[in-house]
C-alpha cells in the first residue's frame, strides 16, 4: 500500500506483516505542549507514547513550544523529571508569545515551520507524529520524503476553531457559523480555515482516534483512515490491588465549566449522599473553595496533588465522577480510575460512555444537577463502588496498558511503511469527491 491512500487498515492485518519484526525506527513527536510545559491530558499523552516507544529502543525526538505554554500560563513550571531516552527539542521563539499567536490566527508560524523544517533535516525521521499543534500551525503538517505522517486526535481541532464543538462555549455545535462563535468566545477568528488547500489535511498517512465517538467526528474532515485506539496510561498499580472504597466520589481535571463542576456544586448543595473530592486547578477554583467555607456544598478542594496523593484518592474513591458537558474524547484520568478499580460516573457526551464497556465498568447520566443526584442514589443503592471494582481493573488491563496500545500501534505503523511513499495529491473540497473515510476499529480483550 503507498502512502497517502485511504484503503481502510486493520491491526489484525498488520499481525503476520510484523510478527517477530524487531526493526528499531525514528520518530519525531511534534506537539504544541509537553511536560512540564502543559495544560492537560493530551500533553501527558505524548509524554506516555514518547517513553513507551523509547523503552522498546527507538529513537524519539519531541518537539514543543514552550512560547505556547506562556501563551496560557505566565512564568516556567517547576521542572519534572527527565528521561534521558527522550531527546526534547523546545522550539525557540525570538518573538515571544507572537509565534504561537501567529499559528492560531493564520494557520502558520514561520519560526515555527524553520524549526521544524530544520529538525527534520537533521534527524530524519522514519515517522513523524504530530499530537496537538493548534499553536504550531500547518507547517509541521509537511511530510518529509520517506516518512510516515500520523496524526492523533485529542479534540476536535480537524474540524472546529474551538476544537470543542460546543456553539459559543456554551452548548453542543449543531449548525456552524464559526466566525460569529470565534467573536463570542472571545477568540480572533481563523479565517485560514476558509481556504481550500489544508482541509483534509491532506499531508497525512493515517489518523488516531482513542475512542470511536472521536473516529466518526473527525472522519469526514480528513482523507486519510482514520484507526481507533483505546487511551492508555502506564499502570500505577502493576500488583492489581483492590481498595475498599470510602465515603467520597473524585473529580480530576481543570475547574472549569466545561468540565461539569457547576453540576458537581449543585448536586453537593442538596440533600443527599454525595460528598466530592476536587483535585485540579482553573478559573472555578475560588468560587468552589467558597462554597466549602461556607459549609453550603459537600466538596474538599485538594488542588493539584502529587502523584501518590492521587493514587491514593484514585484507589480509595466510591467513583471518579466526569460530569463533561462537551463531548469528552477519551480522558486519562479515566483510565488512571480504572487501573485503581475505581468505577466511573459519567456524562452521556461524547466518546465516554465507551470507557463504561456495557455497564462494567460504571454508569452514564445527563450532566446536570438532577441527573447526577439520580445517578449517585442509583449507584449506591446497588452497591457498584464495591461490585464494580473487579471489572474496572480488567477493563484497565485488557484495553488501556502501555504495552496494548504500542502492540496495536507498532503494527498500523509497520504495515503502512511496507510500500514505498508516493506523493499526495493535492486536494480541494469543491471538487466533488467524497470525503469521507474509513473508521477502522482496532480488536481489544474488553469490548464496549
Amino acid at each position: 500500500m503507498a502512502f497517502g491512500s485511504c484503503r481502510t487498515i486493520s491491526s489484525t492485518e498488520c499481525a503476520a506483516v510484523t510478527r517477530g519484526t524487531m526493526e528499531t525506527l525514528r520518530f519525531l513527536l511534534a506537539t504544541t505542549f509537553y511536560p512540564p510545559y502543559h495544560l492537560g491530558g493530551d500533553a501527558v499523552h505524548v509524554q506516555y507514547l514518547a517513553e513507551a516507544l523509547a523503552a522498546r529502543g527507538h529513537e524519539v525526538h519531541v518537539e514543543f513550544s514552550p512560547a505556547a505554554y506562556r501563551l496560557k500560563r505566565r512564568g516556567t513550571p517547576p521542572r519534572g523529571a527527565t528521561n534521558h531516552d527522550v531527546r526534547i527539542h523546545p522550539i525557540p521563539s525570538p518573538f515571544g508569545r507572537a509565534q504561537p499567536i501567529a499559528a492560531y490566527a493564520f494557520g502558520r508560524s514561520a519560526g515555527v515551520s524553520r524549526s521544524h523544517e530544520a529538525l527534520v533535516r537533521e534527524i530524519r525521521p522514519d515517522v513523524v507524529h504530530v499530537h496537538n499543534i493548534s499553536l504550531l500551525g500547518l507547517g509541521v503538517l509537511k511530510r518529509p520524503p520517506d516518512a510516515l505522517m500520523v496524526y492523533t486526535a485529542h479534540d476536535y481541532w480537524a474540524r472546529c476553531p474551538r476544537s470543542d464543538l460546543l456553539k459559543y462555549g456554551k452548548r453542543p455545535c449543531e449548525t456552524p457559523s464559526c466566525v460569529a462563535c470565534c467573536l463570542v468566545s472571545r477568540r480572533p477568528p481563523q479565517l485560514w480555515r476558509f481556504g481550500k488547500r489544508w482541509r483534509g489535511l491532506p499531508g497525512l498517512d493515517l489518523a488516531i482516534a482513542p475512542s470511536r465517538f472521536m473516529a466518526g467526528a473527525i472522519g469526514p474532515s480528513l482523507r486519510c483512515p482514520v484507526v481507533h485506539i483505546p487511551n492508555f496510561a502506564p499502570d500505577p498499580n502493576p500488583e492489581g490491588t483492590l481498595s475498599e472504597p470510602e465515603d467520597y466520589f473524585l473529580f480530576v481535571g481543570v475547574m472549569e465549566p466545561h468540565k461539569g463542576l457547576p453540576i458537581i456544586a449543585d448536586a453537593a448543595t442538596r440533600p443527599g449522599p454525595l460528598k466530592s473530592k476536587i483535585v485540579g486547578q482553573g478559573s472555578l477554583e475560588r468560587s468552589l473553595k467558597l462554597l466549602q467555607s461556607q459549609g453550603v456544598a459537600r466538596l474538599d478542594m485538594e488542588g493539584w496533588v502529587s502523584r501518590e496523593r492521587l493514587s491514593q484518592l484514585y484507589r480509595r474513591a466510591r467513583a471518579l465522577l466526569i460530569p463533561s458537558i462537551w463531548p469528552e474524547n477519551a480522558p486519562l484520568v479515566a483510565v488512571e480510575a480504572l487501573a485503581w478499580g475505581a468505577p466511573l460516573l459519567t456524562s452521556r457526551w461524547g466518546g465516554l460512555e465507551e470507557l463504561l464497556y456495557g455497564g462494567a465498568t460504571g454508569r452514564a447520566f445527563e450532566p446536570t444537577g438532577d441527573g447526577l443526584v439520580t445517578a449517585v442514589e442509583a449507584f449506591l443503592a446497588d452497591d457498584l463502588p464495591h461490585k464494580l471494582r473487579s471489572a474496572c481493573r480488567g477493563a484497565f488491563v485488557a484495553n488501556h496498558r502501555p504495552e496494548t496500545y504500542v502492540d496495536r500501534y507498532m503494527e498500523i505503523v509497520r504495515k503502512q511503511r511496507v510500500a514505498a511513499p508516493t506523493p499526495h495529491p493535492e486536494y480541494s473540497p469543491f471538487a466533488g469527491q467524497d470525503t469521507r473515510v474509513p473508521v477502522v476499529t482496532s480488536s481489544s480483550g474488553v469490548s464496549p
